[in-house]
Formats: structure tokens, sequence, C-alpha cells
């Protein structure tokens, strides 16, 4: 064989080795895992995994790209070009997808692997060589389940809400403040004004021994005070209970006993009743 064909067979053979060799797909390493719901369910959905351009380990070149894996029965599995051991700081950006919107988003950070790796072993907080971790996925209203309605039945503040005042639910069925002096009572429609029996006495009297002669014929006696309500007084002869309109009436703090039930010589007369109306 001459030298110039040999030099030619030499060239081709250079030729196909390097084809051969820039043809070869980067190595891969699979992950491969389940995925659950917090319930115990599993999750269903897909996974949309990107990442910015980077040279791999064997010295391919990864393009700026994505692409979308579905997850059926919680079963994830891919097989993706490592990270860890390529030139400068290489990363995935992985999005989990259901129910048509994103529910989080995750970094990984894939090493050369002949075993099938799971998520756990690959998640990472921040992207390499930087200590700052991404914010967390953005969680609208509508995600939470009941949380729209239960905002929108909540009682808001009307522009008649005030703080460090007793507060009622207006007719609107917004929280509204009581108008009035502080020393008002509230009543239970939200309005406000002096208490009934402002500035009586409150207090009880028991077994008080009515004035007023017994010999038969008197049938007015005097209590010290007036009772207040009427109706809680207790008024008793030789220790039977008299029944007010049968017994006696009241008037004021004047017991006026009717004729049938005259108190005679010797009975004994004692009455128990409130002072002031509450």
């Amino acid at each position: 064989m001459s030298a110039q064909r040999l030099i030619s067979t030499l060239i081709f053979f250079a030729v196909v080795l390097c084809g051969s060799a820039a043809q070869a797909a980067p190595p891969l390493t699979q992950i491969y895992d389940m995925l659950y719901k917090a319930d115990g369910t599993p999750f269903a959905g897909s996974a949309a995994i990107s990442w910015r351009s980077f040279t791999a380990a064997d010295s391919s070149n990864i393009p700026t790209n994505t692409i979308t894996i579905q997850v059926t029965g919680g079963l994830l599995r891919v097989r993706l070009v490592p990270t860890t051991n390529a030139a400068g700081a290489a990363y995935y950006i992985v999005r989990f997808n259901a129910d048509g919107r994103t529910q989080f988003t995750e970094l990984w950070a894939v090493p050369p692997s002949a075993l099938p790796v799971a998520v756990k072993d690959i998640r990472i907080p921040s992207p390499p060589g930087s200590s700052v971790t991404p914010p967390p996925s953005v969680v609208q209203m509508v995600d939470v389940s009941g949380l729209t309605e239960a905002l929108a039945d909540r009682p808001t503040k009307s522009i008649g809400f005030a703080p460090n005042r007793a507060a009622y639910v207006d007719a609107t069925g917004q929280v509204a403040a009581v108008s009035g002096a502080p020393s008002d009572c509230v009543r239970v429609n939200g309005t406000s004004g002096p208490c009934s029996g402002a500035g009586l006495s409150f207090g009880f009297v028991d077994m008080e021994v009515p004035m007023g002669l017994l010999n038969g014929v008197n049938t007015s006696f005097t209590l010290s005070q007036a009772p207040a309500p009427a109706a809680s007084l207790h008024l008793y002869r030789n220790g039977i209970l008299q029944k007010p309109a049968v017994d006696y009436q009241l008037n004021g703090n004047t017991v006026t006993f009717l004729s049938v039930s005259t108190p005679q010589t010797g009975d004994l007369l004692v009455a128990s009743y409130r002072t002031g109306i509450p």
C-alpha cells in the first residue's frame, strides 16, 4: 500500500471515530420515585423540568430547554443528564402541576449514578453556589378549599367601626361601634342608653317586721322601703306566705291587708324583698 493511500485510510477512520464520538449521547441518571399528597393519595399531574444551558461531564452541550413528564398514580420516572459534575453551576427547576395550576416548585441537582435515585436524594434548597433560598410558590386563594366562601361570610368593618368601643353587627352584617357614654348600658340591637334603675341602691331586705298595730282591726302596715320590683315581696303571716290581691295590696312601701286576712293580736308578720330595679 502506498504511503498516500495509507494516510487517506487513517484519515477516513479518524473521521468515522470522531463522528461516532460526536453522535454519542451523554450519560444519563434515572430519577424514579413515588409521589404522594399529604392525605396519602398518589400525586397525579405533570412535572415541567427546565434548565439553563450547561456543559455535561463528557463535554456534551446541553442547551436551555424544558421537558414535561406526566406523573400518573404517583409514579415519577425520568432520565436526565447529571448536573453535579457539569462544568459550572447547573441544576434543574421542576414545577409540579395539577388541576390546571402550579402546585409547587423545587430545584434538583442530579448526580451521576448507574442506579435510579429518589427525589429526596436530588432535591436542593437553593441553586448551587448560592445561599439564597428561592421564595415558595404562591398559593392562590382558590387553591385552598372553602377559603373564598369563609372570607365572604365573615363580618367586615363598617364605616361606623371604632377602636376601644363595644361592637355589634349592624343591619348590613358589618361590625360597627356602639355609641354612648361609658356608663350606658348596651342593648342587644346595638343601641345604648342609661341603665334602668340608675342612681338606685340595689339590695335585699330579709325578715323585716312591718310597722303597724296587730290588734285585729288595723289593716295598714309600713315597710322601711318600697319593694322593687313589687313582685319581689314575700310577706308571711305566722309563717304562711300571703298572696297579693288575695290577702293584701301593695302601694309603694304600704301594705294593706284585705278584711278577710286582717292580722290578729299575737300574729307574727315578716317581709323579705328586693330594693331597686337592676
